[in-house]
């Protein structure tokens, strides 16, 4: 565990790092090519980025949640049942750290720079257009496919390659910057690795 927390404290620093070179160079050129794009290629990101949506993880969760208890509770605490409230409790504890995250940075989001040219933070607006940082839909995806990735690595790399159109979508959608996309990538992946690593500590066999 103790490497676990090494490597994810160094991962936050380089991460940070990315995170501010992007805010000072990169993200308002990246938007403003994002604008570029038109109405169609905007409705495209909006339409891929439904596979994150909020309420449908909402629903996903409930019913998985459900299902894992469930199937614990008939047939005692199986590989599946184990799997599946893994999935469920690492997309769940880094959706909740998003939403304080989101409300305790209040960063403006890209439709705030093109109307009133407001850029930056702005700690505990509150309020929908102020809720950019991170991208919950970036924690959503790759928490989950992060975590599937690891019940099911048959399933790797199309989870990832899922989580990446997901969160280029975001950015194309108009809806954050790309240090939003990264710093959710980054929660929504130590999620699903702390997850892991605090519910299958002796490997995932051990738990069949």
């Amino acid at each position: 565990m103790e490497r676990t927390l090494a490597k994810t404290l160094a991962a936050l620093a380089l991460v940070a790092g990315l995170v501010t070179a992007s805010y000072f160079l990169f993200d308002r050129p990246t938007a403003e090519a994002a604008r570029s794009l038109g109405p169609a290629w905007h409705h495209l990101a909006k339409t891929v980025s439904m596979a994150a949506n909020g309420r449908l993880f909402t629903v996903l969760l409930a019913l998985g949640f459900t299902a894992g208890a469930y199937d614990a509770l008939q047939n005692g605490l199986t590989h599946r049942s184990r799997a599946l409230l893994y999935l469920c409790t690492s997309v769940a504890a880094a959706m909740l750290a998003g939403d304080v995250l989101k409300d305790l940075f209040g960063r403006a989001r890209p439709p705030l720079l093109f109307d009133r040219n407001e850029y930056g933070f702005f700690p505990l607006a509150g309020n929908y257009l102020h809720y950019s940082f991170p991208s919950g839909h970036s924690i959503r995806i790759f928490a989950s496919m992060t975590a599937l990735g690891y019940a099911l690595p048959r399933l790797r790399i199309p989870a990832l390659c899922l989580a990446v159109a997901v969160g280029v979508s975001r950015v194309a959608a108009l809806k954050h910057y790309p240090s939003d996309v990264l710093f959710g990538a980054f929660i929504g992946i130590t999620a699903a690795v702390w997850g892991w690593r605090i519910l299958y500590p002796y490997g995932p066999k051990a738990g069949r």
